[in-house]
């Protein structure tokens, strides 16, 4: 049968033909992820670019599957991993307060048990919308087993994101009601998908939500920037003459004043730094990011004129500034959280959309105290968790942060170092931004993190024969995989 044909007739099975059909496919994913963990985690950074197009375009009906897409993928890996290690992750261990992370992540677990909830399958549910990509953040030291493997690797993913930028230039084109905006069909143009003005529609890319491909624009420039760093990139004017402009454009036409923002505010960095300090090894660094960053402003200024100037119109239109998005919203959305929750709050994923999906699709009844709709994350997580799972949560996100900033601080000039930086530049933002309601930025923001342990992994200590009694110790062998300099890591 022609692939194409069976594609349409897939997008057209009912929804239970498609869940038995999707269970297989699970299984033999999740066992398949299970002998190929390496594999499984990298087919899961391309699912997480793709699976919005898929359930977009290409399996409408069965998006609710696609949705787990990644995760599958990440089952089989975290049981590998985590119950049956090879010997060669048993040789090393990640020097990282595990104690105080697992009880973190208890205290904020703790809110699964609020009656409020009303369902132990919602409960869990919950505990997936925060939990399900944090054991990634463990993962990603072993990912590569060399550097060049994973500059080799990385440089790659980065590139992907030119045939993602120019479907968002297909969409810019288009009107509302394309195919292709499938998401703002039948918006109205002072919705949350237009502008304010006109008939454009903001772009969303390969990702079925606004704030997806506002994710991936941040991520990926912030990528693009720091393989700018390292003399060993290849394809440098790729990425400046290509790559930079078309992600400068692609948030441009994504309408979100906080991509541009952020991406400024990873340019500052990314050039503060490498002007104070050795970075990366290219020795030209400063100069490639200036003309980097100029290219990429003229080019998104000559070539999206029309796209720049529906982004001011909305950014003029909004009401609201920077100081109103980074402070006073958030304020106020704390403030009427505590107000309404209490200190217990209302149930971990009680304020999530798809929460109030699966209860209409199985028939679970509403919860008893419906918690109130906040436009702000840090208020929503609030309401959900309480006070004291709350402040485990963004706890635990600024233990991430710190120990990415202490491996940036004692890795040497190279790639681990640019990645570090990367992350806290990005990691940082998105304190304020949408992450537990963004499951491309929770996929991200926790994966990316794992990047700044690379320094904290060290090899096992192992005698090679247990002494005899009465007998002098056994000499210990000496580490072969060194934390910065070696070509495992």
């Amino acid at each position: 049968m022609n692939p194409l044909l069976s594609i349409v007739l897939a997008a057209k099975l009912p929804l239970s033909t498609l869940l038995a059909a999707g269970a297989l496919g699970a299984l033999v994913i999740i066992g398949w992820g299970y002998v190929n963990w390496r594999a499984a985690v990298k087919l899961a950074f391309f699912a997480v670019l793709v699976e919005g197009a898929i359930r977009k375009w290409l399996l409408p009906s069965g998006e609710e599957l696609v949705y787990f897409l990644k995760d599958v993928f990440l089952i089989g890996a975290y049981l590998k991993f985590y119950f049956a290690p090879d010997p060669e992750l048993r040789a090393l261990r990640l020097r990282v307060p595990g104690t105080l992370v697992f009880l973190l992540c208890a205290l904020v677990s703790f809110s699964a048990l609020n009656p409020n909830i009303g369902s132990p399958l919602l409960a869990a549910y919950g505990f997936k919308i925060y939990f399900m990509y944090v054991p990634l953040t463990f993962m990603m030291p072993y990912l590569f087993r060399t550097q060049q493997e994973m500059l080799r690797e990385i440089t790659w993913y980065v590139l992907l994101a030119i045939p993602i930028c120019l479907l968002g230039f297909l969409q810019y084109s288009s009107d509302r009601f394309s195919v292709l905006n499938t998401f703002a069909s039948g918006m109205s143009e002072s919705g949350a998908t237009g502008f304010g003005v006109g008939d454009r529609a903001r772009v969303t890319g390969t990702f079925s939500y606004l704030s997806g491909h506002t994710t991936f624009v941040i991520v990926f420039f912030a990528l693009a920037v720091a393989l700018l760093a390292l003399r060993e990139t290849r394809w440098k004017w790729l990425f400046i003459f290509v790559l930079i402009p078309m992600l400068a454009g692609n948030a441009l036409m994504g309408g979100s004043r906080a991509t541009v923002v952020t991406m400024a505010f990873v340019t500052v960095g990314f050039t503060l730094v490498s002007m104070s300090g050795r970075l990366g090894t290219s020795r030209n660094f400063v100069m490639i990011l200036v003309f980097g960053s100029a290219v990429g402003i003229g080019g998104a200024v000559y070539f999206f004129t029309d796209a720049l100037a529906h982004w001011e119109t909305r950014a003029l239109t909004s009401g609201d500034s920077l100081h109103s998005r980074t402070i006073d919203h958030p304020v106020a959305a704390l403030n009427a959280a505590f107000k309404e929750g209490g200190a217990f709050g209302f149930g971990i994923g009680t304020e999530h959309p798809a929460t109030a999906a699966i209860r209409n699709k199985l028939g679970i009844p509403p919860p008893k105290a419906r918690p109130p709709f906040l436009d702000n994350e840090l208020g929503q997580v609030l309401a959900e968790l309480g006070l004291m799972g709350f402040v485990s949560w963004y706890a635990l996100r600024f233990l991430l942060l710190w120990l990415t900033w202490q491996s940036y601080k004692r890795s040497p000039a190279g790639i681990v170092r640019v990645l570090c930086l990367a992350v806290i530049l990005i990691v940082g933002p998105f304190l304020l931004m949408s992450v537990v309601y963004n499951h491309t930025a929770s996929f991200y923001i926790f994966a990316l993190s794992g990047f700044g342990l690379i320094p904290l992994l060290e090899p096992t200590i192992q005698r090679r024969a247990a002494p005899r009694l009465g007998a002098a110790p056994a000499a210990t062998p000496a580490p072969t995989i060194s934390r910065h300099r070696g070509s495992r890591m």
